[in-house]
């Protein structure tokens, strides 16, 4: 990554709080190799059409999340037709599991450690206090531990915390295939992905989609000790790579 002078590295890769800076949690991920992602590029044509698919994928996830979330502040926003599906699939599944956010879209700082991140959510689920990151991706991947335990570290920082869960909300929505073969098909960002069914039959079947089905997948992450071992070392890593940068800002302190 390319940054023209310090204040570009500051405000592109971290937080100024109370007039002191701190490194960003997802720049500090962004340091682990992605194989999913890079997959994602060598499919493509070209990296001027995957970096197009990706912007536009990001640009869908980015209201689908923020639809949520307004959803979540007990707001009543306009829904866009692009993400209705996805939308409604989330007011079922509040509607059979009972969510009680105390933070949204809150900056969480580590003094320890110093880093900061937005966390998506703070949340009684079904009873569990926890941390639930809201995700609208193909898959729900191993980073997304690294990325929640972050946040979950600085929020222990705080001695009155009680024991905190971490959850993915993973919210998409498809088009399954009307011939009943099981298969899915996921159009984000314009970038057409078919998840087939597993059989002979799946494999040969001349699919025709239906309409846009929403979907969500909750799941709780296990071994938050061996993430956040796994984000601090991020961490240090992250440091390495910018040394040069980082050097200019703490020197003027």
């Amino acid at each position: 990554m390319f940054y023209s002078n310090v204040e570009n590295f500051k405000s592109a890769t971290g937080y100024e709080i109370d007039g002191i800076w701190y490194p960003r949690v997802t720049s500090i991920v962004s340091i682990k190799a992605k194989p999913a992602l890079y997959k994602f590029y060598a499919d493509q044509a070209n990296f001027a059409g995957a970096e197009a698919i990706k912007n536009k994928s990001a640009e869908e996830g980015t209201i689908l999340h923020e639809t949520v979330e307004a959803i979540l502040k007990n707001e009543q926003p306009a829904i866009p037709d692009s993400v209705a599906p996805a939308v409604t699939a989330f007011l079922d599944f509040k509607k059979q599991n009972e969510i009680i956010p105390h933070q949204i879209e809150t900056r969480v700082v580590s003094k320890k450690h110093h880093y900061a991140g937005t966390m998506d959510c703070l949340a009684e689920l079904n009873g569990q206090l926890g941390v639930l990151d809201i995700k609208t991706s193909y898959a729900i991947y191993r980073d997304y531990g690294i990325q929640t335990s972050a946040y979950v570290e600085a929020l222990r920082e705080n001695p009155s915390m009680p024991p905190l869960k971490r959850w993915i909300l993973r919210l998409d929505q498809s088009r399954h295939c009307i011939r009943g073969c099981g298969s899915k098909m996921r159009e984000k960002g314009g970038n057409i992905k078919i998840r087939p069914a597993k059989g002979v039959a799946a494999s040969k079947c001349p699919h025709v989609w239906g309409e846009l089905i929403g979907e969500v997948e909750l799941r709780e992450l296990p071994d938050i000790e061996k993430d956040t071992k796994a984000f601090l070392a991020c961490k240090d890593l992250w440091i390495w790579e910018n040394e040069y940068w980082l050097k200019q800002i703490f020197r003027s302190k």
